[in-house]
C-alpha cells in the first residue's frame, strides 16, 4: 500500500478502504441474523464488543501523526521514535518491509488538488526499533516483493499526476538505491511489489471501479488487470469484481498455484482485506447491516481461509459503518489486530483464529497522534 506525502489519507487506503456507505449497495439475506449464524445486534454499534484485553498482552503498536511513537495499548506507556525531525504536520505511517514508512505531511503545497508537492524525506522504522533512518526523497513509498526493500515513486514538483509519469526506484530500508529509475506509465503510481511485477493504480481514481495493472518494470509489459483490489501480498491478489446479485472474492496466487474463488452469503460484498503473514487465511471487512436506501449501515470482520473458502465471523466486530476501521495481522503470528475511532479516544480489538471471544481495550495516544495497525492512516 503505498504512502503519499501531502495526502492526509495514505493513497491506496483511500481506495481499498473507501466507506462502505459508498460503496455498499445491497444486503445481506436473513432479517435479525447474519449470514454467519451470529445474532445481529439490536442497533449498530459505535464500537466493537468484547472482553477485556489482558494487560499482560504487551501489545505495541505503532503511532502515527506529529508525534510518531511506540504506544503500549494496555498501559499507555509511549514511546518516541528517534530520527524524525519534527514537523508542524507530522507523519504519516504505512506497513511495509517488516517495519513501517513515515512520510511527513508536506503542509502547504501546490494549489492544484492532483498536482505532486514537493518530494518529502521518507524514513523506515523497524518493527520494534527506537530509531528511523532516512532513505530517500520521494512523493510515494511502497512495499517491494524482496525481504527489507522498498519502492520511492517521484514526481516532478507540480506536476499534473494523472497524466504524468513518475519514476520509481527500488531501495533497501537502509537506504541504498538497488536498481534504476524506472519510467512508470502516465498516470499510475505503485501500490505493491509482488514476484511478479509492480501492482500499479491511478493516480486518481473514483467510485468503486478502481483498475489496477500488474506491470513487469524491466519491459514495460501490463500482464493482468484487477478491479477492486483488496488485499495484495508478494504471492497473492486478492480483488472483487464488480457483482449485482451473488458477489465473490478472487484470490490469484503469484508462484503458479491455483486460484480461488470465495463465494459470499447473499449480496454482500467485502471492499478491504488483509492476507496473513504466511498466506493462508484472508481477513475482509464486509457488509453486515442494509439501511434505508440501500446503503450499508453497519460492516464486520470476517476470515476466510484461501484455500477452503470456509468464512468465518469474528465475533464482536459488527461495528457502524460510520466508524473508521483499519486492521491487519501481527508480523509472525495469526493474531489479527484492528482498531477503530471512537469520539475521544481509540479502540484496539484482538483475536486469533479458533478463539470464541474478541479482546478489547481503549486506548488514548497523545493528541495529534494515531495508532496505525493495517493500510495506514485515514
Amino acid at each position: 500500500m503505498a504512502v503519499l506525502a501531502g495526502l492526509v489519507v495514505a493513497h491506496t487506503g483511500a481506495h481499498r478502504a473507501r466507506s462502505a456507505s459508498a460503496v455498499m449497495r445491497t444486503a445481506a439475506p436473513g432479517g435479525d441474523r447474519q449470514p454467519y449464524g451470529l445474532p445481529m445486534p439490536p442497533r449498530n454499534p459505535a464500537r466493537m464488543v468484547g472482553r477485556q484485553l489482558p494487560r499482560g498482552v504487551g501489545l505495541r503498536l505503532a503511532l502515527g501523526g506529529r508525534m510518531p511513537a511506540w504506544l503500549w495499548v494496555t498501559t499507555g506507556r509511549t514511546e518516541p521514535i528517534r530520527g524524525l525531525p519534527r514537523r508542524d504536520n507530522g507523519y504519516q505511517l504505512a506497513r511495509i518491509a517488516g517495519g513501517w514508512a513515515a512520510l511527513p505531511f508536506p503542509g502547504n503545497g501546490p494549489s492544484c488538488a492532483n498536482c505532486a508537492p514537493r518530494p518529502m524525506p521518507a524514513y523506515y522504522i523497524a518493527d520494534g526499533s527506537r530509531a528511523a533512518n532516512r532513505l530517500g526523497a520521494a512523493d510515494f513509498v511502497a512495499p517491494a516483493a524482496t525481504t527489507g526493500t522498498l519502492w520511492l515513486v517521484s514526481y516532478r514538483a507540480g506536476a499534473f499526476m494523472p497524466a504524468t509519469a513518475g519514476t520509481a526506484q527500488e531501495f533497501s530500508v537502509s537506504g541504498t538505491a538497488l536498481g534504476p529509475r524506472r519510467r512508470l506509465p502516465p498516470g499510475y503510481v505503485v501500490d505493491q511489489g509482488t514476484n511478479s511485477g509492480l501492482l500499479l493504480v491511478p493516480e486518481l481514481a473514483r467510485g468503486g471501479g478502481v483498475r489496477y495493472q500488474l506491470w513487469e518494470p524491466s519491459t514495460g509489459r501490463i500482464s493482468r488487470s484487477f478491479q477492486n483490489v483488496i488485499a495484495v501480498s508478494p504471492d497473492e491478489i486478492a480483488w472483487m469484481p464488480a457483482c449485482t446479485a451473488r458477489c465473490a472474492v478472487h484470490v490469484l496466487n503469484l508462484k503458479g498455484g491455483p486460484g480461488r474463488v470465495i463465494p459470499l452469503p447473499g449480496r454482500i460484498q467485502a471492499y478491504q482485506g488483509a492476507f496473513s503473514p504466511d498466506g493462508s487465511l484472508l481477513a475482509l471487512l464486509v457488509t453486515a447491516r442494509i439501511g434505508a436506501g440501500g446503503r450499508a449501515t453497519a460492516n464486520q470482520l470476517v476470515v476466510t481461509g484461501v484455500t477452503s473458502g470456509r468464512l468465518t465471523a469474528v465475533p464482536g466486530t459488527t461495528i457502524g459503518s460510520g466508524v473508521g476501521v483499519d486492521f491487519g495481522w501481527q508480523p509472525g503470528n495469526r493474531r489479527l489486530v484492528a482498531e477503530a475511532s471512537l469520539e475521544d479516544a481509540w479502540q484496539v480489538a484482538v483475536w486469533r483464529p479458533g478463539d470464541v471471544h474478541l479482546h478489547v481495550a481503549v486506548t488514548r495516544p497523545p493528541a495529534g497522534s494515531w495508532p496505525v495497525v493495517g493500510l495506514g492512516p485515514y
